[in-house]
């Protein structure tokens, strides 16, 4: 017979697994395309101050994602600044660069209408407090502080939505 108090295997001592320290590979924050704001669903000085300022949300889905469509999709066929934007997101894209910014957020924003329902101006300041752009190897090749600059569109309504004719940036010193 067996007792409780002996006979039987000394039990092994326990070893905890060696500790191996795992460094989290960061996951890349998704970039979500903007949605249009209701306001743009009419032709008035507060719809023509909603697309331009969606438009900006669309220049940094552009520069963060590398997609131009939906800017592109607002945009006239012949606006220089439109198209200078897709260039840069372009060349970003063919030099395999990346593009860390923060927000453009317009601080103050006026509209007028040009001509009923169809033209209109939009003038937006706008401040951004870094950009930085990396190559390939993370290594950062350009950055800027914080800007103000005053955005001047040139923008209609086609009968339903939306067509940034055309952009002046004007920079608002410090």
């Amino acid at each position: 017979m067996v007792g409780c108090t002996g006979g039987g295997p000394e039990p092994a001592e326990s070893t905890a697994p060696p500790a191996v320290e795992v460094t989290p590979t960061p996951t890349p924050t998704p970039v979500v395309k903007p949605e249009p704001p209701a306001a743009m669903r009419e032709p008035t000085t507060d719809g023509a101050i909603a697309a331009a300022t969606y438009f900006l949300s669309l220049t940094d889905y552009a520069f963060a994602s590398g997609e131009t469509a939906p800017l592109l999709s607002l945009s006239a066929d012949d606006c220089k600044h439109c198209a200078f934007v897709v260039g840069q997101v372009g060349e970003m894209a063919e030099g395999n660069y990346t593009s860390d910014a923060a927000p453009l957020l317009v601080s103050y924003a006026t509209s007028t209408e040009i001509r009923p329902d169809e033209w209109f101006s939009a003038r937006l300041r706008v401040n951004q407090e870094f950009t930085r752009v990396s190559d390939a190897t993370g290594a950062v090749v350009d950055e800027s502080g914080k800007l103000t600059a005053d955005f001047i569109f040139a923008i209609s309504w086609l009968g339903d939505r939306w067509r940034v004719e055309q952009v002046d940036v004007i920079e608002v010193p410090a």
